[in-house]
């Protein structure tokens, strides 16, 4: 025979709660719920910048075969007070024969239409990574080898401005007349 002892454990549960314990999932869903709202502000933040100046006019200009004309398409007003860091600029042409058409940043001054946007820029540059504000422009440098009519549409800026990034639509359209010899 054995003994009790051996039989059983010395230790038993003496406790009479035989509630099962639930876990607190009320707290944990309401949590989780609070964080996706948190998480989806954030994100419509970030990616929903105020709108760029746009205007229904468009810019008109014409120059020779092979001579490039630089045709201002964006110029923010004295008022506009933000720096946007570019990313890049997007342009959209039509035309009835291969036409190049290059955006450009006018740093320090505007172009409207010219052959010469020195005089009128204190530098001209690849707008990818540069810093846009009020003094500056987008210039698009037009030329073909051969005679044509470009209809651009306006030109759509890839920038950051603070925490907010976006895609968006500035400035004037054109329309530029490459004339033949």
């Amino acid at each position: 025979m054995v003994p009790l002892s051996r039989a059983y454990p010395q230790r038993m549960s003496t406790s009479t709660d035989l509630q099962v314990r639930r876990r607190p999932r009320a707290g944990i869903i309401l949590r989780v719920g609070l964080g996706l709202v948190v998480v989806a502000f954030v994100v419509w933040f970030t990616t929903s910048p105020a709108a760029l100046p746009t205007s229904q006019s468009e810019v008109s200009a014409s120059t020779p075969v092979s001579i490039p004309v630089y045709v201002g398409v964006f110029t923010p007003a004295a008022d506009f007070d933000r720096r946007l860091h570019l990313s890049g600029v997007k342009v959209h042409t039509t035309a009835n024969t291969p036409v190049t058409v290059t955006p450009l940043l006018c740093v320090g001054g505007t172009v409207g239409v010219t052959t010469e946007p020195e005089r009128f820029c204190r530098g001209l540059v690849d707008p990818e990574g540069r810093t846009f504000g009020e003094g500056d422009a987008i210039v698009l440098e037009v030329s073909s080898p051969l005679a044509a009519i470009a209809v651009i549409d306006r030109v759509r800026l890839g920038f950051r401005d603070g925490l907010q990034r976006g895609t968006l639509e500035a400035g004037s359209g054109a329309i530029v007349r490459v004339l033949g010899r």
